[in-house]
């Protein structure tokens, strides 16, 4: 399906344009406070004039620490709009994982709740010299005196006092850095360009045939690309977003149908947990619907769809490069995740980079024939952004196997991450935070096959000769240093880990071996133990 590109366009502009074409039409709902398209034009414009008069200047760092409400996307969009670059964090993200992507961002504003804030200043090196408090006021300056504190309604107020020009910035400008787990290092953050999420929009709704004012439901947080996918969309097609504060499998389609969502975002694992919810009759509003997502557990995907009546359409893509592969109207095969779209390239290369024929597994790799499709590269890491697109092509480190008809087929992963209810997971951050206990002498993590798809999270270790740390104690010794969806659901104890000639455990090795009826599963101990 052909996609009309406007290579100019911004989610900013975009706003602008809707906040004049109709000012009062219902946008976004969070949590039952909504705004229209003039009232978030509004709330952008004060926050982004806000950050200028308070000295935020263009391509500067703001870190965003805020859950699903109305205020993260007023600073996302007024960040941009103000042409500072968004960086925004998951509020699960504790201790040295937070430090690092604070001190790596060398952040000039922060902008998140009291709580998150303060562990922030917890963890971070250098203290930003803003800090805007969204809903509960501080009652402390954890940052400390160097540094200045805002209210959001502050920050606004400050806004809406000042009568300077918002010149907007053009699509071509840094827009976010959006964190992508590592292979064999640390996190990477991804530059997004402010063009590339009114480009995904455009692709989206294209391939998708999705109409004009179409209302849509998302429970991902806004830190994710999959909900600010949902809000673009519904920008560009002036319709209305609904976005939720958690995920719950027994109020999911309670809520889709309560909003007459025409579109929901999911993850396989949520297929997966909503079909093992009792059966019951559909609602009064019940209809045919899209779902847009990954992973689609292909055993109960017809079932699903009927009991739902729904079409579930799987894609492929990743922060770094946003639609690579996609299924369309009428090619939903089970078994596939489509094909390229028109405005992306793609081969399908071997361990040198040669092609494969068609029916070989291989790594996929993809190109732009388009602007604003894919990253500007990695923040503070142009080796890593080299490597990436090595041979001018970028390299997914994905497997997958081109068909005889054309459609692909996803193999799995090269890189050493770890799929897990929609996040990816560096194995490496896991090994460290692991490897930081003093009993903890190797480990390895590996994802293995879950139950409700995808992947859980298997740590194997080798201890010190002091002793074996207790399992459940080392899980939550990891917490300080890991966000929740990161943390092991197996622990094993092994003598040895297999290593490379250069002594490098080999994680192929260690995939190969798997776990056994020894290794601990924090699903199997009972509550309260």
């Amino acid at each position: 399906m052909t996609t009309d590109f406007d290579p100019s366009r911004t989610p900013a502009l975009e706003l602008v344009a809707a906040a004049a074409d109709a000012p009062d039409l219902p946008f976004v709902s969070i949590d039952g406070e909504e705004a229209t398209y003039g009232e978030a034009w509004t709330a952008v414009s004060e926050t982004a004039r806000g950050l200028r008069a308070v000295g935020v200047n263009p391509g500067e760092r703001v870190i965003l620490l805020i859950p699903n409400r109305l205020e993260a996307v007023w600073a996302w969009f007024g960040v941009q709009a103000a042409g500072a670059i968004d960086a925004p964090i998951s509020v699960e993200a504790p201790g040295a994982f937070l430090q690092y992507l604070a001190d790596d961002l060398g952040p000039t504003a922060v902008i998140g709740t009291a709580p998150l804030l303060r562990r922030l200043a917890e963890v971070v090196s250098t203290p930003p010299a803003l800090a805007v408090v969204v809903g509960e006021a501080l009652d402390d300056e954890p940052f400390g005196s160097t540094t200045r504190y805002l209210s959001f309604d502050e920050l606004r107020a400050l806004g809406a006092a000042t009568d300077e020009t918002l010149d907007l910035p053009p699509a071509s400008a840094i827009g976010t850095i959006m964190y992508s787990s590592g292979t064999t290092g640390p996190s990477k953050g991804v530059m997004l360009s402010q063009g590339y999420y009114a480009t995904l929009s455009a692709v989206h709704t294209g391939l998708f045939d999705i109409r004009a004012g179409a209302s849509t439901y998302c429970v991902q947080p806004l830190c994710h690309i999959d909900a600010r996918s949902a809000l673009v969309n519904s920008l560009h097609l002036r319709g209305r977003l609904f976005l939720g504060t958690r995920f719950s499998a027994s109020r999911f389609w309670d809520e889709v149908e309560e909003h007459d969502a025409d579109v929901f975002f999911y993850v396989g694992t949520m297929i997966h947990l909503l079909h093992k919810q009792p059966p019951r009759p559909l609602g009064p509003t019940s209809r045919r619907r899209i779902g847009l997502g990954s992973s689609t557990p292909a055993s109960i995907q017809r079932e699903f769809e009927a009991r739902f009546d729904c079409d579930l359409y799987e894609g492929y893509g990743m922060t770094e490069f946003g639609v690579i592969l996609a299924q369309q109207p009428g090619e939903t095969e089970i078994g596939h995740v489509g094909t390229p779209p028109e405005w992306v390239e793609v081969q399908v290369v071997d361990q040198d980079d040669l092609p494969v024929p068609d029916g070989t597994p291989g790594q996929l790799l993809a190109r732009p024939r388009r602007p604003h499709l894919h990253m500007l590269g990695y923040w503070n890491k142009p080796e890593a952004t080299l490597e990436a697109w090595r041979g001018l092509w970028f390299h997914t480190g994905d497997v997958v196997v081109r068909r005889a008809d054309g459609r692909f087929e996803y193999v799995g992963r090269t890189k050493d991450s770890i799929r897990r209810r929609g996040e990816n997971v560096s194995a490496w951050e896991v090994e460290q935070a692991a490897s930081r206990h003093e009993l903890v002498l190797e480990a390895a993590a590996i994802g293995v096959p879950s139950d409700v798809g995808e992947e859980d999270i298997a740590l194997l270790v080798v201890a010190s000769a002091a002793g074996r740390p207790d399992p459940a104690q080392l899980r939550a010794f990891m917490a300080r240093d890991l966000p929740r969806y990161a943390l092991p659901r197996y622990v094993e104890f092994v003598e040895e880990l297999p290593k490379t000639p250069s002594e490098r455990i080999a994680k192929g090795l260690v995939r190969e071996r798997g776990l056994t009826a020894q290794a601990w599963d924090v699903e199997a101990v009972p509550a309260g133990a």
